[in-house]
């Protein structure tokens, strides 16, 4: 990567996604990034339902009755 930026910003919590918007507004470049698969920091979520399925290993995704699995909205960071 052969790019420069004025700001690099850890994170996609919140405050990181706030200090990013607000720090491009104003003319800088900035490269913002996060370790995880998803963005949200704190905030995030797991969607689709499948991949709470996924994530606790179960084999059988979510059974039929519960609809299509991205009607579902689950907190990400609580779930181990």
């Amino acid at each position: 990567m052969d790019e420069e930026y004025d700001v690099i910003v850890l994170g996609t919590g919140l405050t990181e996604c706030i200090l990013s918007g607000i720090m491009s507004v104003n003319g800088k470049k900035v490269l913002h990034m996060d370790r995880n698969p998803y963005y949200g920091g704190e905030s995030s979520s797991i969607t689709p339902l499948e991949e709470l399925y996924k994530r606790f290993q179960l084999l059988e995704g979510p059974p039929e009755s519960m609809g299509r699995g991205r009607d579902w909205n689950l907190p990400g960071p609580a779930l181990p």
